[in-house]
């Protein structure tokens, strides 16, 4: 279950770090001016399982807030899944987070709290600071403990940006380190294939437009930094449109594959910074 969990979190991280805006190609910083605050809700489904799962049935909800602040980018996020085994009754899996992250990606903190069947079961608080020759990192909660990750560990926001430059650029590969504070494995190296572009097919509820642009479908693989020679443990595609919105989120766990859609999404307004 932990592990389920964890890979939900990793797409929905990674998703939560773009707008909904075209951007210049080329340049992080261009992208990041013209990325317009969103939030926006997915429904979840089974969409595959093989014979003898363990599970038969799952369902879920996403909603999530991804906002420009004077000083960052603040994110929200609220997750629900139903895991129906082939015996026994349903869990319950809930999710939330809030992250904030300053435009430079030199800052970033973090809160995250798991729950089962209504009952919080974690709560991961802490932040990452970068400095000259490492990225530092300190827990709060459930304990205090300081990291320290190589200097080039890149943090949610920060790796969603450089995605969608290097798919305006016609790149069709990354491979980057990343750490998002969550789980038993916070820090990973991401290995993206990114797909030629491909005409946007979602029936959202879109008042502003902002998710009919063609897409560009990464798929990301989760190797754990210092078990990557154990093969990824979490595999997923994003469907990404070339504007910044998630189109869709498909995960396999290998007994069962699961499609997450987009529902809904509204343009939320730029900050007033003076």
């Amino acid at each position: 279950m932990k592990q389920r969990q964890r890979s939900f979190r990793g797409a929905l991280i990674f998703c939560l770090g773009l707008g909904g805006c075209a951007a210049q190609a080329g340049s992080v910083s261009g992208i990041q001016d013209a990325v317009v605050p969103h939030i926006a809700e997915y429904h979840f489904k089974m969409s595959h399982v093989e014979p003898g799962s363990s599970i038969v049935d799952a369902s879920g909800v996403l909603g999530y807030r991804f906002e420009k602040v004077c000083d960052g980018w603040v994110t929200e996020m609220q997750q629900i899944m139903i895991l129906q085994g082939a015996e026994g009754t349903p869990v319950n899996s809930a999710y939330s987070i809030t992250q904030w992250e300053d435009f430079a990606g030199s800052e970033y903190r973090f809160r995250m709290s798991d729950y089962l069947d209504g009952t919080k079961v974690d709560e991961i608080v802490g932040k990452a600071v970068r400095q000259n020759d490492m990225v530092k990192v300190t827990y709060e909660i459930p304990v205090e403990v300081e990291e320290e990750l190589p200097a080039d560990a890149m943090f949610p926001t920060q790796h969603s940006l450089e995605l969608l430059k290097r798919a305006q650029d016609g790149e069709k590969f990354a491979n980057d380190l990343v750490f998002d504070g969550s789980g038993d494995t916070p820090t990973n190296r991401v290995a993206v294939v990114i797909s030629d572009r491909k005409d946007a097919t979602n029936a959202a509820d879109d008042p502003d437009a902002i998710a009919q642009s063609p897409f560009h479908r990464m798929s990301l693989a989760f190797y754990p930094i210092g078990a990557a020679e154990n093969g990824p443990t979490t595999e997923m595609a994003v469907d990404f449109a070339e504007n910044g919105v998630a189109h869709a989120m498909r995960f396999d766990y290998g007994e069962f594959e699961v499609l997450g859609t987009l529902d809904k999404v509204n343009r939320l307004p730029m900050p007033d910074c003076g």
